[in-house]
């Protein structure tokens, strides 16, 4: 048996040390020999920012490894069991009025529990209005926010759809009132940003293997589709992108295969290749929305 420390990891932001705990708890499961079972221990264990907790909980549902959680306060148990942190709500060809009946009852709370959803046309569009619908009423934010979160919600799980080959999507979203801000999750099981282009063939001389040079062509909207209606889909990043850290002065995060990218505060924006110690077994966004629009922010100037 592989027992492993969680960390009370509260931090604000997805970065630095937090990230590295997540990479520490990854591997150290996957290091447990076949069949064995990983114990998560939660005894230091107070709170657990959303940007740590739904990349746990994703990992170990597309895991395949027997992991049980033990050591977790009451409080913090009741919180999990309200998230679905051990069994994420799964969403697959239910009809929209099933779906939007499930979902209503969190309307009145501050999250969006972890959620998986079926990659169908029909499916994923009216997932993605049932959130955002959900995300509106819970955070009462007006139409100068209202339009960006469905714009990023709709493009971002477009792109899932469009490349990632993932017969499901992963959502998890947190309002959190004391920073006035939406964490949103939306991840993956697919091939990877850098596992397409190579799939593919495209700008292979421009990535020369270098995974952090494949998430930057993406975040460029270069795309792997050469057909001409869909030759503006990667688009749909760079555009949610500047949107959310230009216009809203919010942050992104990205995750894929073996490189991330990080950019806020309009000047920190860089990539790194982490194929040397981790590599995440699809794509992982992490959006820090706020839910107050800065003074003369339009999302038609973001537009492309």
């Amino acid at each position: 048996m592989q027992r492993v420390i969680v960390p009370n990891v509260c931090a604000d932001e997805f970065k630095g040390e937090n990230f590295n705990c997540l990479v520490q708890i990854i591997e150290q499961t996957r290091q447990a020999s076949g069949g064995d079972t990983v114990v998560w221990d939660f005894r230091d264990v107070t709170t657990l920012h959303p940007f740590f907790l739904a990349p746990l909980a994703i990992f170990r549902q597309q895991s395949g490894q027997d992991i049980r959680c033990e050591n977790i306060s009451l409080q913090m148990q009741s919180f999990l069991n309200g998230i679905h942190f051990d069994r994420l709500l799964h969403f697959e060809n239910a009809t929209r009025e099933a779906a939007e009946q499930v979902m209503a009852q969190y309307a009145d709370r501050n999250y969006i529990p972890l959620c998986s959803f079926s990659m169908t046309d029909g499916n994923k569009d009216a997932f993605c209005s049932i959130a955002r619908n959900i995300i509106v009423r819970q955070t009462h934010v007006g139409s100068a926010i209202n339009t960006p979160i469905s714009y990023f919600l709709s493009e971002l799980i477009d792109n899932i759809y469009e490349h990632s080959g993932s017969p499901n999507g992963y959502l998890f979203s947190q309002y959190l009132e004391h920073d006035q801000s939406i964490n949103l999750c939306i991840a993956d099981n697919g091939v990877t940003i850098p596992g397409n282009y190579q799939r593919t063939g495209l700008y292979q001389q421009e990535i020369d293997g270098d995974p952090a040079e494949a998430l930057r062509l993406a975040n460029e909207g270069r795309s792997t589709k050469n057909r001409p209606e869909t030759e503006n889909r990667g688009y749909g990043i760079s555009t949610s992108k500047r949107m959310l850290v230009e216009g809203l002065n919010g942050s992104f995060f990205m995750l894929s295969g073996s490189a991330f990218h990080r950019y806020e505060n309009h000047s920190l924006n860089y990539y790194a290749d982490i194929s040397r110690f981790f590599h995440w077994d699809g794509t992982l966004i992490l959006l820090r929305i706020p839910v107050n629009a800065p003074d003369g922010f339009n999302y038609i100037n973001y537009l492309e």
